[in-house]
């Protein structure tokens, strides 16, 4: 069952669907239940419930689709946000504002990772990179592989923040259609960060960091300066 904290009502059931979305029974994408069963698992009348989901929806949490019912869209209020601020801005702009946060969370990792997150970061490299992965699995892998490092810097504010700019890098490349304009990060990229993490080199690991970031950049900008010379 939901739990329900303190506070005023609205902001309880707000908390509440929060602590079901960051539990992981509703993912990213997913349907939540319908508003009959929330209403009943919370105790609490129908307009109070539609001003908690609205107010969720406001905050780019949820989605509110007529006719289908209301979905997942963010895993935190920090992350909607971001997403709905940040997912029309140009793509070289957020991925700057990653690579700050994924250059001083490499710094960290290399300096506060334990045994369990270095597991888990060669758990993530040998499924990115291991013989016979699809696409579909090598991507999840990618992304579990960088947020394996984002938690090894045991930085909460920086773990949160970065979970945001991703959903909008996403929702920029969705909008701009330039995924196919970025190059794929080299092996060995990948392995340098995991080596410099594992032996503890902050600067290696800053280092090693910003490179497929800067690949990324310098494509894009390369790619801008092609269509201005072309218009």
């Amino acid at each position: 069952m939901l739990k329900v904290g303190s506070s005023s009502r609205v902001e309880q059931i707000v908390e509440a669907v929060l602590e079901e979305i960051a539990s992981g029974r509703w993912g990213v994408g997913e349907r939540v239940p319908p508003e009959p069963v929330l209403m009943e698992l919370l105790g609490v009348a129908r307009n109070t419930m539609r001003e908690a989901v609205r107010a969720l929806a406001h905050a780019g949490v949820l989605e509110i689709r007529h006719g289908d019912g209301v979905y997942v869209r963010a895993r935190t209020d920090t992350e909607g946000i971001l997403r709905r601020r940040f997912g029309a801005v140009d793509l070289r702009d957020i991925l700057a504002a990653r690579r700050a946060l994924e250059v001083e969370a490499a710094r960290a990792a290399a300096e506060r990772r334990t045994s369990e997150d270095l597991d888990r970061l060669a758990d993530a490299w040998h499924r990115l990179h291991g013989d016979g992965v699809g696409e579909a699995d090598r991507v999840a892998a990618g992304v579990a592989f960088h947020r394996a490092v984002l938690e090894a810097s045991h930085n909460v504010v920086l773990i949160e923040l970065y979970q945001g700019l991703t959903s909008a890098v996403a929702e920029s490349l969705r909008r701009s259609n330039a995924l196919g304009d970025l190059p794929e990060p080299p092996v060995h990229l990948h392995r340098g960060l995991y080596e410099a993490i594992r032996s503890g080199d902050p600067a290696r690991a800053a280092a090693e960091a910003a490179k497929p970031l800067d690949a990324m950049i310098d494509a894009l900008g390369a790619k801008a300066t092609k269509a201005a010379r072309m218009a």
